[in-house]
C-alpha cells in the first residue's frame, strides 16, 4: 500500500509538470486507478517475488515520469517509445540534459534508494510471516478496480474526452505509443478518410509550389552562381537587428542584410521533427515535412530524394556538406549518400583541438572548411552546419564580449547572447575569408536559424524575454527564425515579411538560382513570389498548430479543438476560433500526405519512372 500511495502522489506531481490545462481531476483519477489496479494484481497474485515485482513497477513508472517531464519541459510534448534510438546521443548532449534538471523532476527518483531498503525489509517480513491471500478476494479486488476503469474509460470516450486521455494521461499515452509502432503508415489526429487525389491531382507537382518560372520576380539572379547555405545553431530572429544595452548581438548577420545584394525573411520559422537540427537540414533540403516518429534522417534513411543536392548535381554542381561532429550523430553519415551529398566533411576530417559544447568551435570549423571548399571545384554547393551557439551555450570567458547586466549574469538568455554572438563573429570571419579567396563574388550565401534557442516554458527565460521584447514571450517570438539570402553584384535590398518556413527554403532557392524541381514533390512555396502560407507544427506545438499570414494557430495540448487559441500575428489579439479551422483542416491533411509520400517512398516514383505517382491505395 506504501508503494501504491507515492506512485499516486507522483502522477499528481506529474499532472502538474506536464502543465495539463482542461480535465486535470480526470487525467489523475484514470492514472491512479490504472495504478492501483496493477499493484492490486501485483499484491493479491501468488508469485513469491510480489514484492520484487511492486517495486520494479515502482521504478519503472517512476522512470518513466522523470523522462517524460523533463522531455515535455523542453518540447511540450511526451516523448514516443521510437526514440529510444536517440538514446545513444544523450552523452553528447549532456549539458543541455543538465539544464531541463529542476528538483520537481528529480523527487520523481529521489525516493528510490531509499525504498530499496524498505523493499528490502518488506519482502525478508513476508517471507518470515509466510502471508497467505484468500483466492476469492485476491481476484475480486483487482477485477473490481479493473472494472471501475474500463467504465471511466468508456464514459470518457463515449463524452469525447478520450483525445484528453491518449495525448496527457500516463499509461494511456504510452500504450496507444506503443500500439502506433506497429502500425505501417503515420496518421496525425483529426484525419478524415481521403485519398491522395482529393489532395492534389497526381500530374500537378510541386503540391504547394509555384508554377513556371516566366515572369518571377528575382528569378535566376543566383544562376549558374556557387551556393554556400549556413545552418545556424539556434539562431532565432529576436538577435537580428537587435541590440542589448547599446551593444549589437549580431552585427556580421547584420551587414549582410543591409548590403545592397540581399534579401531578409523576417516571418521565417522553424519546421522541426523529432530530429531537431537534422531535421531543420531534411526539411530546408527536400521540402517536405519532417516525421514527428523519429528522426527523419533515420526513419528515412533509404528513400530516394530530389531535393536541392540533387537538383544541383542535374546542373553540373558538387555537392559537398559540412559538419564539425561525429558523422553518426542524428544517423548523417548513411542518410546524406541518399539526399544527394557526395561528401561529407565530419569531425573525423577536421583538426579538432579547439572545441566547445561538444564539437569544433565555429571559428575553427570556417577557417578548415575553405581548403575543402577549394577542392570542389566550380560550380559548387556547400551546406555547413554550425555548432557552437548550442544549448546550453557554456562559453568559455575569455570569449565573453558582450557587458551584461547584473541581474542577467548566468542567466540562459545571458550565455545565449554570448554564444550567438560568437557565431555571427565567426561567419563574419568566413565571409572575409570567401573574400580573399576569390569565391566571394561568384557565391549566392543563403543563412538561416535551425530552430529556437530560449524556449517559452522555461519561466526564467519567459520572464527575462518578456522584458527584453516589450511583449509577452511565446511561440510566435520562439519559432520565429531568420532567412538572409545574398547575392553578390545584385542591386536589392529587401525584407519580405511574408510568413514562410523550411518548407519554403527549396521553391524559393530554386526560383533564386533560376532552376525547377521537375522530379520531386514540394510542400512549401516560393517565398518571393506567393503568399499561400502555412506553417504547419507538430513539434513543440502540438499537431495542427499553424502560423499563416494572419494569425497563430495553437492546438490544444488535450487534441480538443475547442480548447485551442488562436491570435492575431501582427497585435496578438484573440481571433475566433472558427476563422481558423480551414487552415487547420489543411494543416493536417498536407502532414498526412507528406508522411504517407515518405512512407512509401514515392519520390522514388518520380526520378526513376515516368515521373508520376501512381495511386495504389487511399490513404486512410
Amino acid at each position: 500500500m506504501f508503494l501504491t500511495i507515492l506512485l499516486i502522489l507522483k502522477i499528481g506531481l506529474f499532472v502538474y509538470l506536464t502543465r495539463i490545462e482542461y480535465n486535470q481531476i480526470l487525467i489523475f483519477l484514470v492514472g491512479s486507478l490504472i495504478t492501483l489496479f496493477f499493484f492490486t494484481l501485483i499484491y493479491f497474485s501468488n508469485n513469491s517475488k510480489k514484492q520484487t515485482l511492486a517495486f520494479s513497477f515502482y521504478n519503472i513508472i517512476s522512470a518513466i515520469m522523470f523522462v517524460d517531464t523533463l522531455y515535455y519541459h523542453y518540447f511540450n510534448s511526451l516523448p514516443s517509445i521510437t526514440l529510444i534510438s536517440q538514446m545513444g546521443q544523450v552523452a553528447a548532449v549532456g549539458d543541455s540534459v543538465k539544464e531541463l534538471l529542476n528538483p520537481l523532476n528529480i523527487l520523481f527518483l529521489a525516493d528510490i534508494p531509499f525504498l530499496f531498503v524498505y523493499s528490502s525489509k518488506k519482502k525478508k517480513k513476508i517471507k518470515r510471516e509466510g502471508k497467505v491471500y484468500n483466492r476469492k478476494f485476491r481476484i475480486g479486488v483487482p477485477g473490481g478496480i479493473g472494472l471501475v476503469t474500463a467504465i471511466i474509460f468508456l464514459i470518457t470516450y463515449s463524452l469525447g474526452y478520450g483525445t484528453a486521455l491518449e495525448k496527457q494521461e500516463l499509461y494511456t499515452y504510452h500504450f496507444k505509443d506503443f500500439g502506433n509502432i506497429f502500425k505501417s503508415d503515420i496518421v496525425a489526429e483529426g484525419e478524415e478518410d481521403f485519398s491522395i487525389k482529393e489532395i492534389s491531382d497526381k500530374n500537378q507537382l510541386p503540391l504547394r509550389g509555384n508554377s513556371s518560372n516566366e515572369e518571377k520576380k528575382h528569378n535566376g539572379i543566383g544562376k549558374d552562381k556557387n551556393l554556400i547555405v549556413i545552418q545556424v545553431e539556434a539562431l532565432q530572429n529576436f538577435v537580428v537587428n537587435n541590440y542589448y544595452e547599446g551593444q549589437e548581438i549580431t552585427p556580421n548577420i547584420n551587414k549582410l542584410i543591409k548590403d545592397q545584394s540581399s534579401i531578409y525573411f523576417d516571418n521565417y520559422y522553424q519546421l522541426v521533427g523529432r530530429g531537431n537540427t537534422s531535421d531543420a537540414e531534411f526539411v530546408s533540403q527536400n521540402s517536405l515535412y519532417p516525421t514527428i516518429k523519429d528522426g527523419s534522417y533515420a526513419l528515412y534513411e533509404d528513400n530516394t530524394f530530389h531535393g536541392l543536392p540533387w537538383i544541383l548535381r542535374d546542373e553540373g554542381y558538387t555537392s559537398w556538406v559540412f559538419h564539425g561532429y561525429e558523422p553518426e550523430f542524428w544517423n548523417r553519415d548513411k542518410a546524406y549518400p541518399k539526399q544527394g551529398f557526395e561528401r561529407f566533411i565530419n569531425k573525423e576530417d577536421f583538426n579538432v583541438e579547439k572545441i566547445i559544447g561538444f564539437g569544433l568551435i565555429d571559428e575553427e570549423f570556417f577557417k578548415q572548411s575553405i581548403p575543402y571548399i577549394k577542392e570542389m571545384g566550380e560550380p559548387f554547393y556547400s551546406f555547413m552546419i554550425t555548432l557552437t551557439s548550442h544549448t546550453p551555450f557554456n562559453m568559455p570567458e575569455y570569449l565573453h564580449v558582450l557587458n551584461i547586466k547584473e541581474e542577467h549574469k548566468g542567466t540562459m538568455f545571458a550565455n545565449y547572447l554570448q554564444s550567438i554572438h560568437y557565431a555571427d563573429k565567426a561567419i563574419g570571419e568566413f565571409i572575409e575569408e570567401l573574400k580573399k579567396e576569390g569565391f566571394y563574388e561568384n557565391t549566392v550565401i543563403a543563412l538561416y536559424g535551425d530552430h529556437s534557442a530560449l524556449h517559452c516554458t522555461n519561466e526564467e527565460n519567459k520572464k527575462i524575454m518578456t522584458e527584453y521584447l516589450g511583449h509577452k514571450y511565446d511561440y510566435q517570438d520562439v519559432m520565429n527564425i531568420p532567412l538572409i539570402v545574398h547575392v553578390p553584384g545584385q542591386d536589392i535590398n529587401e525584407t519580405i515579411s511574408t510568413v514562410g518556413s523550411q518548407l519554403d527554403f527549396l521553391p524559393t532557392m530554386l526560383n533564386i538560382m533560376g532552376l525547377e524541381n521537375e522530379k520531386g514533390i514540394m510542400f512549401g512555396i516560393d517565398l518571393l513570389n506567393s503568399t499561400d502560407s502555412l506553417v504547419a507544427q507538430q513539434n513543440y506545438l502540438p499537431t495542427g498548430s499553424y502560423f499563416d499570414n494572419e494569425k497563430q494557430f495553437i492546438m490544444a495540448g488535450d487534441g480538443i479543438y475547442d480548447h485551442s487559441r488562436c491570435q492575431d500575428l501582427k497585435t496578438r489579439k484573440p481571433i475566433e476560433l472558427e476563422k481558423a479551422k480551414e487552415n487547420y483542416e489543411k494543416t493536417i491533411r498536407e502532414i498526412n500526405l507528406s508522411n504517407y509520400i515518405l512512407e512509401n517512398n514515392l519520390i522514388e516514383e518520380l526520378v526513376n519512372g515516368s515521373g508520376k505517382i501512381e495511386i495504389k491505395e487511399e490513404m486512410n
